[in-house]
C-alpha cells in the first residue's frame, strides 16, 4: 500500500503517500484533494510519519501530509497523488459529523430522507427511487476511489445493487453463481438479476451483515485462515468447459506479470533482474486453477454470528496462476508468518511468493533489498526447480 487518507474530518484530513517507481521517487512528492470532483488543495508529503517506518510501508519517514480544508457534510472527497494519480483509498463521503452520525444507524446505512439529497449520493439513487421503496442506504466506494455500489434497505429486504454495471458481465456472473458457486456451496452473498424500466438488467446481491477482514485486521488469524481454506478449496473447483473462455479475460495477475516484464526489458530493475527473470519465466508455467482473482482483504465479510467469512465481488473471477488468490489476500501479512499460515502444496506457496514478491516491487519503492524481498527471493530459490536454484544469488 502506497499511500493512504487515515483522518478526516468537516476540518480537512491528513495521511500518507510513499511514491511508486524510480521516476516518481525523482519527482516531488505531493497529493492532490479533490471536493466533489473539483481539485482544491495540494500538500506536500513531507511530515513525518515513524508509524508507516514500522508497518514497513516506506524507509522514509517524511511521507506524511495534511489538508487544512473545510467540508460539508455529504461532500466527496479524494486523494490522489500528484505523480502518477493514484486515488490513495477510497473516496469518502464525509458523514461522520456529530449531529449526522446522530440520525444514522450504527453499521452505517442512512435515512434517505435526511441524505438521499446529499451531492454525493443523489445522482446514483436517483436511477434506483423509481424501482425500490428506499427507507435507508448505505454508499460503497471502490478503490478507484468512485461509487461503485450502494446498499440499500426496503421494507422487506437489504440489498447491494451495483452501479453502471455492463449487462453482458451481470449475465455471466450469473451464470457462475448458478454453475459454479451456488452448487459448490461457496461461502458467498445470493444475487439476483432484477428487471430495469430500460429492458436492461439491474445486479442485486444480498447484503452481509458483518465486517471485512481488511477492518479486523492482520491479528484476527482465525478469519484469515478460514479464509486461506475457502480460497484452497475453490482452486479445486471445475468450471463447465463452455465457461472458460470467459474465465480465461485478461487479469490481474497478467497485469502484475506484464508490467514487471515491461520494467525487467527497459532495464528499470537492475538489482534484481536475475531473480525476476526467474520468477516471470516460472509465472507462466505454473499450473492455473479457478480463482477469485481479487480476493483482497475488503472483499471478505465475516459474518456477524457465525463468524465465517463470505466472498464477495466475483467480477475478476478466472482461471489463474495457483498462488494468485493467497498473494492478494495475505499482502501485508510479514511472508515468513504467511507461509505458515498457508500450508499446502510446494506449487502453491512457490506461486504466493512469486505473485507477492512482484506485487510488493510494484507497490513498494523500497521493497527490493528489504528483508521481505530477501525471504521471498530466498524461497522461491528454495521452491522452484533445481536448475532454478543455481541462478545468480537473490539481491542483497
Amino acid at each position: 500500500m502506497p499511500g493512504f487518507v487515515d483522518r478526516i474530518n468537516g476540518s480537512g484530513l491528513s495521511g500518507w503517500y510513499a511514491a511508486r517507481g524510480t521516476k516518481a521517487r525523482n519527482r516531488p512528492r505531493a497529493v492532490v484533494i479533490s471536493v466533489n470532483d473539483i481539485d482544491r488543495f495540494c500538500a506536500f508529503c513531507q511530515d513525518s510519519r515513524p508509524d508507516v517506518v514500522q508497518a514497513g510501508a516506506s524507509r522514509d519517514p517524511n511521507v506524511g501530509f495534511q489538508a487544512p480544508l473545510t467540508f460539508e457534510t455529504g461532500d466527496l472527497v479524494r486523494a490522489r497523488s500528484l505523480a502518477d494519480g493514484m486515488v490513495l483509498n477510497k473516496g469518502v463521503a464525509v458523514i461522520g459529523e456529530s449531529r449526522v452520525r446522530a440520525r444514522s444507524d450504527v453499521d452505517g446505512f442512512l435515512p434517505i430522507d435526511v441524505y438521499g439529497e446529499l451531492p454525493a449520493f443523489r445522482r446514483a439513487l436517483e436511477t434506483l427511487r423509481p424501482r425500490f421503496e428506499i427507507v435507508a442506504f448505505r454508499p460503497l466506494f471502490g478503490q478507484t476511489g468512485a461509487l461503485s455500489a450502494v446498499a440499500i434497505q426496503t421494507p422487506e429486504r437489504r440489498l447491494v445493487i451495483s452501479l453502471a454495471f455492463p449487462m453482458h458481465r451481470a449475465r455471466r456472473l450469473e451464470s457462475l453463481y448458478k454453475r459454479v458457486l451456488e452448487p459448490s456451496r461457496v461461502p458467498c452473498p445470493g444475487i439476483e438479476m432484477l428487471a430495469d424500466p430500460t429492458g436492461g438488467v439491474t445486479l442485486g446481491v444480498d447484503y452481509v451483515a458483518g465486517e471485512t477482514l481488511d477492518k479486523l485486521g492482520i491479528d484476527a488469524e482465525p478469519a484469515i485462515r478460514r479464509t486461506i481454506e475457502c480460497a484452497k478449496r475453490l482452486n479445486a473447483l471445475k468450471p463447465p468447459s463452455e465457461l472458460e473462455p470467459g474465465l480465461r479475460e485478461r487479469s490481474s495477475a497478467d497485469r502484475i506479470v506484464g508490467r514487471n516484464w515491461r520494467q525487467l526489458l527497459a532495464g528499470q530493475r537492475r538489482r534484481d533482474c536475475w531473480l525476476l527473470a526467474g520468477m516471470l519465466w516460472v509465472a507462466g508455467r505454473l499450473p492455473r486453477v479457478f480463482s477469485h482473482g481479487d480476493l483482497h482483504r475488503d472483499n471478505v465479510i465475516i459474518e456477524a454470528g457465525s463468524g465465517r467469512p463470505m466472498l464477495i465481488d466475483w467480477d475478476r473471477a478466472g482461471i489463474l496462476p495457483v498462488g494468485f488468490d493467497l498473494s492478494r489476500l495475505l499482502l501485508g501479512v510479514p511472508p515468513r508468518q504467511a507461509e505458515a499460515w498457508i500450508g499446502g502444496s510446494r506449487e502453491l506457496r512457490l506461486g504466493w511468493a512469486i505473485f507477492t514478491y512482484l506485487a510488493l516491487a510494484l507497490r513498494q519503492p523500497d521493497f527490493i533489498g528489504s528483508d521481505e524481498a530477501r525471504y521471498l527471493g530466498q524461497r522461491f530459490v528454495n521452491l522452484s526447480r533445481p536448475r532454478l536454484s543455481a541462478r545468480r544469488p537473490v539481491p542483497r
